[in-house]
């Protein structure tokens, strides 16, 4: 009678975890998605000769952008592959986030599954970036974490080494974590997890990057990133963050586990120096995963949970149903009309960069620099941009509207916006944005 019971139990869980994925996917859909244009833009750049830090100034780790491990440009061309890239990466977590929680024999592991779910999409879970990634890792880490196969060891380290590339700010809540959760130490975690920084530094040292990785990752990042871009946050935004964690936190508080509620405290480094929930994803899985484990109380305040986060998914998809956020019909009418243009280079000035792949035309001289108030900060960035327009025949695209943090980009590109004007005449106007061409 236990076996048939035990065997109608696992037969129920397998029937209801597609459910939980078709759940994900549909909210996904409802609340609209944002495809990050970096993800479209960086592979289309590298298979036309681009270099990150040298050519593509960008001051992530070489690791899921660009570099040995980065997504191939046949995945990422927008906005199908992308969009499939982006659901499945969700549905294998979920899958993998399940699979841990058993794992952990934490009771109602589906439950608790969902409750993940409907929080991390109302909570700008439904923005693909690099946190999408790294909640894929930590499950999986997880999830062989409990194998003693020393190939599962190798992987796990492997793993850990990509997650910090990815978001170098987790380590310490990484570290409270391993500890934490009482993870097997073994000796080919830490040859996983040297040969995943080597591999990368051999990357860097093969193309002789590693000078201007070191200003752009190293100093850039520590020195003039941190209060050229800080972005604090909101206090509602404070709010609904406090009322999600105040459960774990307290069941951590009653059970005394101190490193975990450590590790949980160091998670919000992700957020320093801008807010965002998007880059909060690794605290509500890590988060769900201690409540799970640490929650001694009714299941009656989860379901409440589940209850008000999925009801406040379907508000907010009536309220902001954004679609494709960045892959809009402006951005496809101005990219047709790019794409005729003569020459293969084309300058963006405020402008979707989605434009650069749509067009199928890249910056001229191998310099891209997004338009963003803290890389126009810095004057060496500036006259790269203007010598590599100096060089030959590029057209220009700007959108005089748009704006970062409430300043106006294009505003402050400075020099840059004084070339265009001293050596460019205006051309056409498509909605918000102008075409600018190089004076004879």
């Amino acid at each position: 009678m236990a076996s048939a019971q035990k065997f109608w139990t696992n037969k129920f869980r397998i029937l209801l975890l597609p459910s939980v994925l078709i759940l994900h996917t549909l909210l996904i859909f409802l609340r609209g998605y944002f495809l990050s244009i970096e993800f479209t833009l960086y592979p289309f750049l590298r298979i036309h000769g681009f270099l990150p830090y040298q050519d593509i100034i960008d001051h992530h780790f070489p690791s899921l952008l660009f570099g040995p491990f980065a997504l191939p440009a046949l995945l990422t061309s927008n906005p199908w592959p992308l969009l499939a890239v982006f659901l499945t990466v969700l549905c294998i977590t979920d899958i993998l986030l399940y699979g841990v929680l058993i794992k952990f024999r934490v009771r109602l592991p589906l439950v608790w599954t969902i409750l993940y779910v409907v929080t991390s999409v109302y909570f700008s879970g439904n923005v693909l970036w690099i946190e999408t990634f790294v909640n894929l890792l930590i499950t999986l880490w997880l999830f062989l974490s409990f194998s003693d196969r020393p190939i599962s060891k190798f992987t796990s380290g492997l793993l850990i080494s990509q997650i910090i590339l990815l978001r170098p700010t987790l380590f310490p809540a990484l570290i409270f974590m391993f500890f934490g959760l009482s993870l097997p130490v073994s000796v080919f975690l830490f040859i996983g997890f040297i040969v995943g920084l080597l591999i990368p530094g051999i990357y860097l040292y093969h193309f002789n990057l590693i000078d201007a990785f070191y200003r752009l990752a190293i100093v850039f990042n520590s020195q003039i990133y941190p209060a050229a871009a800080k972005l604090l946050p909101a206090k509602r935004q404070v709010l609904l963050l406090l009322l999600w964690l105040a459960p774990t936190v307290y069941s951590l508080f009653r059970n005394k586990k101190y490193l975990l509620l450590a590790s949980l405290f160091f998670t919000l480094l992700l957020v320093v120096p801008r807010f965002g929930f998007e880059h909060l994803q690794p605290l509500f899985l890590i988060a769900t995963i201690y409540w799970s484990l640490n929650w001694k109380g009714s299941g009656r305040m989860v379901l409440a949970f589940i209850i008000i986060l999925f009801s406040l998914n379907l508000i907010s998809s009536v309220r902001h149903p954004y679609g494709n956020y960045f892959f809009t019909p402006q951005v496809q009418k101005v990219s047709q009309f790019v794409k005729q243009l003569p020459g293969n280079t084309i300058y963006l000035l405020g402008a979707s960069d989605l434009i650069y792949p749509l067009s199928g035309k890249y910056p001229p001289n191998f310099t891209y620099l997004p338009s963003l108030p803290w890389y126009f900060s810095q004057k060496d960035f500036g006259k790269k941009v203007i010598s590599s327009l100096a060089g030959g025949y590029t057209p220009v695209v700007i959108d005089f509207s748009a704006t970062v943090d409430g300043y106006n980009v294009v505003e402050k590109s400075g020099p840059i916006l004084e070339y265009i004007k001293m050596n460019y005449n205006q051309g056409e106007t498509i909605e918000n944005y102008v075409i600018y061409y190089p004076k004879p």
